[in-house]
């Protein structure tokens, strides 16, 4: 249920992208970071690939992407305000990166023409893997800013307390397309809001994931999922929220239904090492936006333009193809 970075899709290397007719909705902004502008169909052409890797929905592909994005620039330009140096490795490496895409795409003449007629161009995606790899050098950056400044036990239990979840479920996958259950049985909705029903019945919670659930991480996570903001699916992150300890819900996600148990958070020391790791990183990201805004480095997200984007606006991409022959 976890959700794929950008970086992720990025580092994959390759492409399921499309092409349209200039659709006017591709061309408005939907990013700014500082004085780099990013369009809706900037976003589209990774969306697209992120669909490549297993997303089902594109629009929330869409607004996933988009955050990334957005993240990504704010990187690099704080990066280039605090003046870090990329190496000729790390340029070589951005370089490299575009290549893999466009000999994806049918070269780099073909791959240039199609992203000219998603709303998007060559520079975007050399702006955006560069600015990908300033994250490292700025986190490290603020992690040696930040190790004086040591952590106690009972500031990790308190983040513990106040920003975790705990919760188990039985996720129903949705039926195939034209798929037509067997006599007598129930798949998809139906099934997932009989089970919900059966629980708030009493019945063994445990044994119903064992028979029923379709997610393999149930296994390696028999005393249910321990997490916190951002590490699950928004629904389903979202469905736990709303219910207390003990309580029963059934939300949808792009990985099917799920019939939600939440549970009391178990002992702090059984995950210290976990919330460790979990409030640096969080340390990390605040003091990352105290120098965003001591650099004047402003940033905003356009919702309305990105999910005004729809995938039926998209068609077919350039193919691949091996004799190719692309100078940069």
């Amino acid at each position: 249920m976890k959700k794929m970075s950008f970086v992720a899709v990025m580092a994959a290397g390759a492409l399921a992208l499309s092409a349209c007719g200039g659709n006017g909705e591709l061309k408005k902004t939907a990013i700014k970071v500082g004085d780099v502008t990013v369009t809706a169909g900037d976003v589209a052409v990774m969306a697209q690939t992120q669909m490549s890797y297993g997303a089902t929905d594109f629009d929330s592909a869409m607004m996933d992407l988009a955050k990334d994005i957005k993240k990504s620039f704010e990187y690099g330009e704080l990066g280039k305000a605090m003046k870090l140096e990329l190496t000729d490795e790390d340029k070589e490496q951005a370089i490299a990166t575009r290549a893999q895409y466009a000999s994806s795409a049918g070269g780099y003449e073909a791959y240039s023409k199609y992203l000219n007629e998603n709303g998007s161009d060559i520079e975007f995606l050399d702006e955006l893997f560069t600015a990908s790899l300033y994250m490292s050098k700025v986190q490290d950056k603020v992690t040696e800013e930040l190790k004086d400044k040591e952590v106690t036990d009972d500031e990790l239990k308190k983040f513990y307390d106040e920003n975790y979840l705990c919760a188990k479920h039985i996720l129903v996958n949705k039926p195939a397309e034209g798929e037509e259950p067997a006599e007598g049985e129930k798949q998809g909705e139906e099934l997932a809001k009989e089970l919900l029903e059966r629980a708030k019945n009493g019945e063994d919670f445990d044994a119903m994931i064992k028979e029923y659930s379709q997610d393999p991480g149930s296994e390696s996570n028999p005393n249910g999922y321990v997490f916190t903001d951002g590490e699950m699916v928004e629904s389903f992150e979202n469905g736990v929220k709303s219910i207390k300890s003990g309580e029963f819900t059934l939300v949808e996600s792009d990985y099917g239904y799920h019939v939600i148990l939440r549970l009391d958070l178990p002992a702090f020391e059984d995950y210290k090492d976990k919330v460790s790791t979990t409030y640096e990183n969080k340390r990390i990201e605040n003091r990352v936006e105290e120098l965003l805004k001591e650099n004047g480095i402003e940033s905003t997200m356009d919702e309305d333009a990105i999910k005004a984007v729809k995938q039926d606006m998209i068609g077919e991409a350039p193919k691949s193809q091996s004799n190719t022959s692309m100078s940069y």
